[in-house]
């Protein structure tokens, strides 16, 4: 929003990576908190990063929470349910 912030993966919790395999697709989930340089925003995320179908290309899907003065496990349990949703085209 302002000049000279950007988005960054906190360093005060290193992220945790796991690789899963979920409806026939391998993946590696990556979860950590997100903060915003020079602002006070930040919060927790998490990154789904796969292959495409033919390998050549690499995919990543990622939900982030921003809920200052709130509990956010419930709306990261419903942001990451879009990322469990993804699904190829039909072609």
């Amino acid at each position: 929003m302002f000049d000279n912030t950007y988005m960054t993966t906190s360093e005060f919790v290193l992220p945790g990576v796991k690789f899963l395999k979920y409806q026939g697709r391998e993946f590696v989930e990556t979860r950590g908190l997100w903060e915003v340089e020079n602002d006070f925003m930040g919060g927790p995320f998490v990154s789904h990063t796969f292959f495409s179908k033919d390998g050549k290309e690499l995919i990543v899907i990622e939900a982030w929470v921003y809920a200052a003065k709130f509990d956010k496990r419930q709306f990261m349990r419903q942001t990451e349910s879009f990322l469990y949703s993804f699904e190829w085209d039909q072609e």
